[in-house]
């Protein structure tokens, strides 16, 4: 049986705030709809989107930043652009 820690939740609920809020800063910028994986491309191709998302989210680098969003929308992995994109992708500068 999992135990609920409280610190634990606070800071699932902090970072999923954040992550969401992000986003939808994303799509504000932008001045579009986007779904999650749009605004998961925008974060790759942007070095200052993506410095903005690893500070927000309180991660210590790009790598571990990318990790959680797939992790917290597993759809993105579904999407034709993300494996356009990454089939293309040279890596991070």
């Amino acid at each position: 049986m999992k135990q609920n820690i409280p610190f634990d939740e606070m800071q699932d609920i902090e970072f999923n705030k954040s992550f969401y809020s992000f986003c939808t800063y994303v799509t504000l910028v932008y001045d579009k709809k986007m779904n999650f994986a749009t605004v998961f491309l925008k974060i790759l191709e942007n070095k200052t989107l993506r410095d903005m998302f690893v500070s927000i989210i309180d991660e210590d680098n790009e790598f571990g930043a990318i990790q959680k969003f797939i992790h917290t929308e597993p759809s993105i992995c579904k999407s034709k652009y993300v494996t356009k994109f990454l089939n293309k992708f040279k890596g991070l500068k």
